[in-house]
């Protein structure tokens, strides 16, 4: 495979496509960068399990809304103003996309896991003009295809990947020991929403966001000690 993707320069349109999804300690790194260049920014809640236990309701995942103008707050003259900074993981790994995140609660075996599968955003120009329909299908199941279509996308995603697992492995061990008590967001429950990063500093207040972002890139959501 030969083609390799490479943005469009001043495109802009996956700026104003949707919101965007981000992990709980992204919006910490997000609200500073948004703090330091005079920005609005907005979230709301994705995926949220509750916590029996401590009667909360734990936010896995966040959605950075589009403003008023329909385009994302960083987003000034068609150019990224956190694209040398912090830049998202989902607006690093696009247009390779999460087209399937589910989650699932193991209530017997006290464990939290989830499985995501990838695809390639054919709203993307380049994309939709430089792939054919049998390409697309392979990638989405091909992740050494994709390694090579998305060169610089890829690493991103799995680094997305790593950081989930390593809030599921957090919760898993807290679970395990009896801190927590996990359980589906049926909507039965009126906890009060905390984001999970700061829930599991509250049991390792050492962790730094930074190590969450160094932990990911390098790979160790699963084989982090995370002993208390």
């Amino acid at each position: 495979m030969s083609f390799v993707f490479k943005c469009i320069p001043n495109c802009g349109l996956c700026c104003r496509l949707s919101p965007v999804t981000v992990l709980p300690h992204e919006v910490y790194l997000i609200q500073d960068e948004a703090e330091e260049l005079g920005v609005e920014v907005r979230f709301k809640t994705g995926y949220t399990v509750v916590d029996l236990n401590n009667k909360v309701t734990l936010a896995l995942s966040y959605l950075m809304l589009l403003n008023d103008d329909n385009k994302c707050p960083f987003l000034s003259n068609n150019k990224c103003l956190v694209h040398d900074k912090y830049k998202p993981l989902t607006c690093r790994a696009y247009p390779y996309l999460p087209r399937i995140i589910r989650y699932s609660i193991d209530r017997l075996n006290k464990v939290i896991d989830f499985e995501v599968k990838y695809a390639a955003s054919t709203v993307c120009p380049v994309v939709k003009q430089g792939l054919s329909n049998g390409i697309l299908i392979k990638l989405s199941s091909d992740l050494n295809l994709a390694s090579q279509v998305f060169a610089n996308e890829f690493p991103a995603a799995l680094e997305m990947v790593e950081a989930r697992k390593i809030y599921s492995n957090y919760l898993t061990y807290l679970w395990k020991i009896g801190e927590i008590d996990l359980a589906e967001d049926d909507g039965t429950y009126n906890y009060p929403i905390v984001n999970s990063f700061w829930f599991i500093r509250r049991y390792y207040p050492n962790l730094t966001v930074n190590d969450i972002v160094n932990m990911s890139k390098a790979g160790k959501g699963r084989s982090i000690n995370i002993g208390v």
